[in-house]
């Protein structure tokens, strides 16, 4: 096994495409460093003709690098704050409830809970797609009346390391490749349901989560490797 080859059975298993629902009655955007999450949130609001959409993010670990992908590195504003403006240019009119404060998935999840309808019951979630997965499971055990549905509209995979390039590329954009490696190896570390993971032999954030061995072989490749690793 390669790095490449490596890279891309975990990302293989991780993006895995999700398909749309027909009828949606919310949408939770999570903040993260990649503006196309924000585009492709308003748009779907938009397809959906949803009223209200919630954004959920304080300042964390991704705000840096979503505010040096949208050339405002000394801005002050929370990850929710920018990806609104994001949202508004794609040209939706709904409401928008912003939790400025959260800055993990946990309060994610119980923040965006206390500005959603209590009718809410199909609801999608937009995240970068490395997180996608947890911050689903996340969701979840926080909600316990509604259905969440990933949104993962391809799955993606690594033509190259150096420079890393993607395929698909469209909502890419803003991955720098150390920021990316601690991404995917992190979340590894926590769905895995081990004592020092999420699952319920672990924390308990999340359910239990059945990952392939063949993946796991992956990820335990990548990990004896040095590979360069920075949140």
């Amino acid at each position: 096994m390669d790095e490449l080859t490596a890279f891309n059975q975990c990302l293989a298993w991780l993006t895995h495409t999700t398909t749309l629902p027909e009828h949606l009655d919310g949408l939770v955007l999570c903040g993260n460093s990649l503006p196309a999450t924000a585009t492709a949130a308003g748009q779907l609001a938009q397809d959906y003709q949803l009223p209200l959409l919630i954004i959920a993010g304080g300042v964390g670990h991704a705000t840096k690098y979503l505010r040096q992908n949208l050339n405002l590195p000394k801005s002050q504003a929370s990850e929710a704050e920018l990806m609104a403006t994001l949202v508004r240019q794609t040209g939706y009119q709904g409401s928008i409830r912003l939790d400025k404060t959260s800055t993990n998935t946990g309060s994610n999840a119980t923040h965006a809970r206390a500005l959603a309808p209590t009718d809410w019951r199909h609801v999608l979630l937009v995240q970068d797609p490395l997180l996608a997965r947890r911050t689903t499971l996340t969701f979840s055990a926080n909600w316990s009346h509604a259905n969440f549905i990933r949104y993962a509209p391809a799955t993606l995979q690594l033509n190259q390391l150096q420079p890393m390039q993607f395929t698909p590329n469209t909502i890419l954009a803003g991955w720098q490749p150390a920021y990316f490696t601690e991404l995917l190896l992190g979340e590894f570390q926590r769905l895995v349901d081990t004592p020092t993971g999420y699952g319920p032999r672990g924390q308990g954030f999340i359910a239990h989560v059945d990952i392939p061995e063949e993946v796991l072989a992956a990820v335990r490749y990548l990990q004896s490797q040095s590979l360069h690793r920075q949140r």
